[in-house]
């Protein structure tokens, strides 16, 4: 799992921490700007911390109410992801599954209300490409394997990021190697493109 976060954080470089306090649960715009970039970096400090990540998660539940949280698919997600690393933290092999549960059935959650949204399909995705198989979530793996690459591949959502973002985005699942021979190659060329694509846009 570590792996799979830390990849995923990477993408989120150019997000600049900004200390904010006391943000506006009710309006999507706030959420999207300066709360979601607290969150997203929030989430990379909490790697490796446990108090970090304890940090992060009574943030939310101390600044947005249950019903806003789980109206908020991305920031459902990012709240089931941080309960992911709780389980990272914890030694108790009983606490670690319980919480392991827990980030499961937020991250679900999130990927019914988004499912076409790529940030939360990818989300879930790099949890589970790490996750033990005895966990049971086979299944969900490939749905949401299927769903990062359509997204990617075939409705293109990759323009709604930044160019590093989408392309550490396509590395990590090339990488992963989930998908099917075909899949790969197309996956593959589209990296290529966006490159190609970087690269005139410095030249």
């Amino acid at each position: 799992m570590k792996k799979a976060l830390f990849l995923y954080l990477v993408i989120t470089h150019v997000i600049i921490f900004s200390a904010i306090s006391g943000p506006a649960a009710g309006s999507q715009d706030t959420l999207e700007s300066s709360v979601l970039s607290h969150i997203r970096q929030g989430f990379y400090n909490s790697l490796e911390s446990h108090s970090q990540t304890n940090k992060m998660i009574e943030f939310i539940e101390s600044n947005f109410s249950e019903t806003y949280i789980h109206g908020e698919p991305v920031l459902l997600a990012y709240y089931g992801v941080l309960n992911a690393l709780k389980a990272k933290h914890v030694f108790n092999p009983f606490s670690k599954i319980s919480y392991l549960r827990s980030a499961l059935r937020k991250l679900d959650e999130a990927a019914i209300d988004g499912a076409s949204n790529l940030e939360v399909r990818f989300l879930r995705f790099s949890v589970l490409h790490n996750m033990p198989s005895f966990m049971g979530y086979r299944d969900t793996l490939r749905e949401d394997t299927d769903a990062v690459y359509e997204l990617l591949v075939i409705e293109r959502k990759y323009t709604n990021m930044e160019p590093g973002m989408a392309r550490d985005v396509i590395e990590f699942v090339i990488d992963s190697k989930r998908l099917s021979q075909d899949r790969q190659q197309e996956m593959e060329l589209l990296a290529q493109r966006l490159e190609a694509h970087e690269q005139l846009s410095l030249d």
